[in-house]
């Protein structure tokens, strides 16, 4: 029971959020692009965010997805 409990935690923290899971639908040469982006101190995330969606629409918001390129997420621990 207690191992139960540990292991659906653990699965908790290694799932990806809605950023990881679309960024999983990219194509390799784009993902290698956005990931060298995460944690950059000088990326503006909105800026780049806009950019983006005027080319598709993305299932998050912004706030998700600043998360996610400042390492905050569920992707990242």
């Amino acid at each position: 029971m207690l191992l139960d409990i540990i292991e659906n935690h653990s699965k908790l923290l290694s799932s990806k959020c809605s950023v990881g899971k679309w960024t999983d639908t990219l194509e390799q040469k784009e993902q290698e692009a956005l990931n060298t982006l995460i944690n950059n101190s000088k990326l503006n995330a909105s800026s780049l965010f806009a950019a983006i969606e005027q080319q598709v629409k993305l299932p998050f918001k912004l706030t998700t997805f600043r998360s996610h390129m400042r390492g905050y997420c569920s992707c990242q621990h």
